[in-house]
């Protein structure tokens, strides 16, 4: 039921109605905040989810369309959980639920239980004991105020920079007024209430337009989210998207320059350039499985200061412990405002040749049982970590494959010092992987 971050399906498929009713009659207590993004079939699942609520007694508190973080937000400011319909960046056809509590979102104990419970019976209070639904619009403001006193709203309202921000999604309500409340000038494309005006994910491939729009206007940099507002991707001056794994480090350097707290939390996709700026600034780096709630976790139980993906998603120790890409958004214009063009700061990070590769798979899981006794035989050697596909660490560069959690895919990632290496190692793993999907 649940993958890497909450539970995810096809509309009226592998998510209904029925799922989101009786997910959150099971996860309700007292008072469940719930938000969605701009999927027209976030309409009946948040009102499902509603009545799952309300039929376990519990008061609803209907956010609308909020992004991710806001409503993980407003899980602290009500002191209760919350569910956040939403499939993220994947395809506008998919849907699903995002279990959030004390800010981030549940564990994996938490999730087996909930799985454990699924087919029981639903819990029903009374009519008169079943519980009101009642709306919040301000917890958008509350969000705002918060990113506010987290960047240099100071620095950001004398440099005055020029940004196109593309929300495609839930974050279309929050982040195009917060840059311009902090003294940005914005404009704001794909904000409106369409599903979707782009695919969700901000893959460069996605975002050409912008780029060139970048370009056209004359801006200092664009701003791109997923659906949820749970992801940043950022295109410098020249209308160059930052390769992510720069976009990550460059947040890292930032975060650690102003921070006695040096330990960071990423994840097996860590590229090296990431893991050499930690070590630069005298920092740690503790590295989990791919997803956000292994490092939002990671972040808490270790005290971290920064926890961040090499998709664009990043948890601040001194916000809500789930991907804000809103706070992000407000965070790169305090660097560009500091550090000048993102096509020049790039330049400061060492890019070596990387490549990511997705295949698609029937039975994901079994191609790994497959994938990886064949890589054990294929005759590569290095250092190994399985907890999460598997990942091999060569003296030269390295390479992962594991099966998504949100996809029926296999994904590989590589990352060589010399493009031959990388050329080679690609086609090698990529026949390896075919002759297992």
């Amino acid at each position: 039921m649940f993958g890497t971050s909450g539970i995810r399906g096809v509309y009226g498929r592998e998510v209904t109605e029925e799922l989101a009713r009786k997910v959150a009659n099971i996860f309700a207590e007292g008072r469940l905040v719930v938000g969605r993004d701009i999927r027209k079939s976030g309409v009946p699942l948040s009102a499902a989810v509603a009545d799952g609520a309300r039929d376990a007694g519990a008061e609803v508190v209907d956010l609308g369309v909020a992004p991710t973080p806001t409503v993980a937000l407003a899980t602290k400011e009500y002191s209760c959980r919350g569910i956040m319909v939403t499939a993220s960046h994947n395809p506008p056809e998919y849907n699903g639920l995002k279990l959030i509590e004390g800010g981030k979102e549940i564990g994996k104990a938490m999730e087996k239980e909930i799985v454990r419970r699924y087919n029981g019976p639903a819990k029903e209070v009374p009519d008169a004991d079943r519980g009101r639904l009642v709306s919040d619009s301000s917890i958008i403001n509350t969000h705002k105020k918060l990113i506010a006193e987290l960047v240099d709203g100071t620095a950001i309202a004398k440099k005055k920079p020029k940004v196109l921000v593309d929300c495609n999604g839930a974050a279309s309500v929050i982040t195009p007024g917060l840059l311009t409340d902090l003294g940005c000038r914005v404009t704001s494309v794909n904000g409106g209430p369409d599903c979707f005006n782009r695919p969700s994910e901000p893959s460069a491939a996605n975002l050409a337009y912008l780029s060139e729009l970048v370009r056209a206007t004359k801006s200092d940099f664009a701003i791109a989210h997923d659906g949820d507002g749970d992801r940043c991707a950022i295109i410098d001056d020249a209308g160059a998207m930052l390769p992510l794994d720069v976009q990550l480090a460059i947040m890292i350097e930032h975060e650690l320059e102003a921070s006695k707290n040096k330990k960071i939390v990423s994840t097996v996709e860590a590229s090296l350039a990431i893991r050499e700026v930690v070590e630069n600034a005298n920092g740690t780096i503790k590295i989990t499985p791919v997803g956000s709630t292994y490092v939002g976790d990671e972040l808490e139980a270790g005290g971290a200061l920064f926890g961040g993906e090499p998709c664009g998603e990043y948890i601040y120790a001194a916000g809500v412990h789930v991907p804000d890409a809103v706070l992000a958004a407000a965070k790169f214009a305090e660097i560009f405002c500091e550090c000048g063009p993102f096509s020049k700061l790039k330049t400061r990070y060492p890019q070596n040749f990387m490549a990511r590769e997705k295949f698609q798979a029937k039975d994901k899981n079994a191609a790994m049982v497959g994938i990886r006794k064949a890589v054990g035989a294929s005759g590569i050697r290095g250092e190994v970590r399985a907890d999460d596909g598997i990942r091999m660490d060569e003296s030269d560069g390295w390479f992962l494959i594991r099966a998504s959690g949100t996809e029926p895919i296999i994904r590989l990632t590589m990352e060589y010092k010399e493009p031959r290496k990388l050329e080679e190692r690609k086609a090698k793993l990529a026949a390896l992987i075919a002759k297992n999907i």
